[in-house]
């Protein structure tokens, strides 16, 4: 896909750190801002999957092994963008983890890995992003939240109430760095292909055709998905281009990129 940018691109000179970037809208989004100029760093877990993206991407990629659930893990990750630039330009919060499951079902391994990926990863990473994007005398925090806090579904219940906390976080996070004109946007997705469901975790059959069921019987699927192909990785890539490249002046505080 040929667009404008490049090099001299609309992001050139910026530095920005983009988690869950191996797949998906993460990688959509990585692909996006390095076209664009800006020097991308990849934050994942899996070291094979993050040098294959690198290389894809070329010399503004750099990969960076991830827990986003781990607080060491985030602080170490972003030590290294500090010492490499001394300032961070942009956050993009995309990783996220979730699996279908009835309430009485979830195991321990479950609970915990959603709520430290989907919503502990978040704060983690803008914690540790908030001194280097005041060095950079302001920059812009990006995360990604869920259709599902709008239109709750059986069987998502983990999922959905991490996402509503981070939205909950982003507001008061907000409110605490405007004046170091630090921007925070709360992009609320609905479904995106191809991809968007590459989360890393192989979901239980019986336990997705229970969900499934459940959600063709009151409509979610249909709601979600809407008449034709929706919007795609590159779709949700043109919107976090946009949000990032507004004037300082102003602020996006919720957008709203859905398929219907």
């Amino acid at each position: 896909m040929t667009r404008p940018g490049g090099p001299a691109g609309r992001l050139a000179g910026k530095v920005a750190a983009i988690t869950g970037a191996t797949s998906g809208s993460g990688r959509a989004v990585a692909a996006r801002f390095a076209h664009e100029g800006a020097h991308v760093y990849l934050l994942a877990r899996e070291p094979g999957r993050l040098a294959e993206v690198e290389a894809a991407l070329g010399a503004l990629a750099t990969g960076v092994p991830t827990d986003v659930g781990e607080p060491d893990s985030v602080r170490s990750a972003f030590g290294q963008i500090g010492r490499a630039h001394g300032r961070l330009d942009i956050l993009v919060n995309n990783a996220a983890v979730y699996r279908p499951s009835p309430v009485a079902d979830l195991t321990d391994d479950e609970i915990l890995a959603q709520v430290r990926t989907n919503y502990l990863g978040p704060v983690y990473t803008c914690r540790a992003a908030i001194p280097l994007l005041r060095a950079a005398g302001g920059g812009d925090i990006v995360n990604t939240s869920s259709e599902v806090t709008l239109d709750p579904l059986p069987h998502m219940s983990m999922y959905s109430s991490s996402k509503a906390a981070l939205e909950a976080f982003s507001y008061t996070l907000m409110l605490e760095v405007r004046g170091d004109d630090i921007r925070v946007t709360n992009l609320v997705q609905g479904v995106a292909s191809p991809g968007s469901g590459s989360t890393g975790w192989h979901w239980d059959p019986r336990q997705t055709a229970q969900a499934m069921a459940v959600w063709e019987a009151q409509g979610y699927i249909s709601r979600v998905s809407g008449p034709g192909a929706g919007q795609s990785v590159d779709d949700v890539a043109d919107v976090h281009l946009y949000v990032v490249t507004r004037p300082r002046g102003q602020r996006l505080d919720t957008i709203f990129a859905r398929s219907y």
